[in-house]
């Protein structure tokens, strides 16, 4: 009995934090965005306008090159999930609804 206790509060801990993070997360991401596109705008208007001069293509080689250099830390994140397997489940989903309703 003790073991459905914890698996509830648990779990009921994991989806309202996980509801929380996925909503702030899709807030935030928006405004993260919309200021990217803002600034790669200006960047364009000003290339167009002659007052900057940008080579994209030492960009693209760049970020390549980091992109190759990043490494996932793929057993770490699953020693964490597997860690505590309720909180991690309906922290999950509640990261999924809470995304969707944000």
């Amino acid at each position: 009995m003790d073991v459905i206790l914890f698996a509830l509060k648990s779990g009921g801990i994991g989806l309202i934090t996980g509801m929380a993070v996925g909503f702030i997360s899709k807030k935030v991401s928006k405004i993260f965005v919309f200021f990217l596109a803002l600034a790669f705008i200006l960047i364009q208007v000003a290339v167009y306008n002659g007052y900057i001069q940008v080579d994209w293509l030492s960009w693209k080689d760049t970020a390549v090159e980091m992109i190759k250099q990043t490494k996932l830390p793929t057993s770490s994140f699953l020693d964490i999930v597997l860690r505590n397997l309720p909180f991690s489940i309906a922290a999950i989903i509640g990261f999924i609804f809470g995304f969707k309703k944000g």
